[in-house]
């Protein structure tokens, strides 16, 4: 499934990046992960290998 939002520029991500806390949304993914509150979203190429056997 493509992105719906445009990649940002270089100088748009950096700033984006520097306020980021990585430790804190990988805590958040974790506790989602254990109460369940996952969607596994599947390519259109995982999709295809699978229906035709191949993965």
């Amino acid at each position: 499934m493509p992105s719906k939002t445009k990649p940002l520029t270089n100088a748009k991500l950096r700033p984006y990046e520097a306020k980021r806390d990585l430790a804190a949304e990988l805590l958040e993914s974790v506790q989602q992960m254990k109460v369940g509150k996952t969607q596994v979203v599947l390519s259109t190429a995982i999709e295809a290998r699978e229906l035709t056997g191949l993965s």
